[in-house]
């Protein structure tokens, strides 16, 4: 089964106040590792969507193809649209941010077994009652994601859908958080009071 990873790197991190992708954690930059850990797992094809000339560089020097989004300011809508205008035909599309530091191959791969087996789903990584990403969508609704407008992500065809789904259960929380504000990033260097269930 064919399943691309689509990496969405253009956005302005407006609640960070800086560039989340260059944040460091562990010796890496945020983005190299969101990109290093995709290399690793089993994709069909590997794309990264992002607005900035460095990210693109280095997206060619791992081997994913990168795609430069000159409308950035139109929203998040318009990197999922990017991301699957550049990808081959797929049975389905996961579809990763770059502020996840703790996810792991492990959880990639989980979701990708969790698609195998329900491959018209869509595929929601969980943790008790924390959602999070990355998330697979089938081909089926290819059409619905290009139709999106505005900042909007695919949480809107998620909402749609909800008879669509299915989870799968992740073993640690700390996977699917998400690094939001400069607090989030302090507290992930301090190594503490990373709350899973939030």
């Amino acid at each position: 089964m064919n399943i691309t990873a689509i990496i969405m790197a253009s956005g302005y991190a407006r609640r960070m106040g800086e560039n989340k992708l260059l944040l460091t954690y562990k010796g890496k930059t945020f983005i190299q590792h969101t990109m290093e850990i995709v290399q690793n797992c089993n994709f069909f094809s590997r794309i990264i969507v992002a607005r900035q000339e460095p990210v693109l560089i280095l997206a060619k020097n791992l081997g994913f193809k990168g795609v430069k989004n000159k409308n950035s300011n139109k929203g998040q809508s318009e990197s999922i649209k990017l991301g699957i205008d550049n990808a081959p035909i797929s049975d389905g599309y996961m579809f990763f941010t770059v502020d996840q530091p703790l996810l792991d191959s492990e959880t990639i791969n989980l979701i990708l077994d969790t698609f195998q087996e329900n491959s018209r789903s869509i595929i929601i990584p969980k943790f008790h009652e924390r959602k999070g990403s990355p998330v697979v969508f089938p081909f089926k609704f290819l059409q619905e994601l290009k139709e999106l407008q505005g900042d909007t992500g695919g949480k809107q065809v998620i909402n749609n859908h909800k008879e669509d789904i299915v989870f799968a259960e992740v073993s640690k929380g700390e996977v699917l958080i998400d690094i939001d504000t400069l607090e989030d990033y302090y507290n992930l260097k301090l190594g503490y009071n990373l709350d899973a269930d939030k």
